[in-house]
């Protein structure tokens, strides 16, 4: 079994279900991520090669209308945070005039 996200702009998941409900091939799952401003849809399909049927399933009308974007690694769509060690010119700038303020 091949995991695929369905990432896209919000009120997709209503009208993707409807399409697929005649499909067995697909398994629905639920994934607990949280994007901003988007609704998030996990699949199961046999093999990757099922991602054509998949989307022939879907819709191009659904795929361009809400911008879905498919993914197989959760780590691919997801927001990852960048460890901020350097402070910039403008921080440092103001840390000197707060420096000198104190003194």
């Amino acid at each position: 079994m091949q995991t695929i996200y369905i990432v896209g702009n919000p009120g997709f998941l209503e009208l993707h279900h409807k399409r697929l409900d005649d499909y067995s091939k697909f398994l629905r799952g639920h994934v607990a991520v949280e994007i901003a401003g988007k609704e998030v849809q996990l699949l199961w399909v046999h093999k990757k090669s099922d991602l054509k049927e998949l989307k022939r399933a879907i819709g191009a009308d659904l795929i361009w209308k809400f911008r879905l974007r498919f993914y197989f690694n959760l780590e691919d769509f997801t927001p990852t945070e960048e460890v901020k060690n350097e402070l910039s010119a403008d921080e440092k700038a103001l840390m000197r005039k707060a420096m000198l303020s104190m003194a």
